[in-house]
């Protein structure tokens, strides 16, 4: 099955990132479990528990918010210095279909399902 072509098209805003960025982290979302829209509290409440999460872990996160390239659409997330498997464990606990996955400069989406991933590019060039 197929990616949404959306998520090929997605660009990120970074807040408070460390500079250098980690070598390799993944960017995770608790919004809009399997693509079904939902409320603002709820996502809001699941960005919560995904937050508690990475701080409860001890490792190095911050802000990632994915975007469509025009910015009007726009889902929170976390970024985190994680492995590749915990990474795709936090994206079926919080019912997502895929998690972004950045090594170097190499932006890979990885299913959540069954780690299909693909390579999608520069991740420097998405950064906006």
């Amino acid at each position: 099955m197929p990616f949404p072509p959306e998520y090929s098209s997605t660009v990120f805003l970074l807040v408070d990132s460390p500079s250098p960025l980690p070598a390799s982290f993944a960017i995770i979302t608790a919004w809009n479990p399997m693509d079904r829209r939902t409320s603002a509290e709820e996502n809001q409440a699941a960005d919560e528990d995904l937050k508690s999460c990475l701080e409860n872990s001890g490792v190095i996160h911050f802000r990632a918010t994915g975007c469509s390239p025009d910015l009007v659409h726009r889902e929170e997330g976390w970024a985190a210095a994680i492995s590749k498997s915990d990474a795709l464990d936090l994206g079926r606990q919080f019912d997502q279909r895929a998690i972004w996955w950045i090594e170097g400069d190499e932006l890979h989406l990885i299913r959540c399902a069954d780690g299909h991933s693909e390579m999608l590019g520069s991740f420097s060039s998405r950064l906006v």
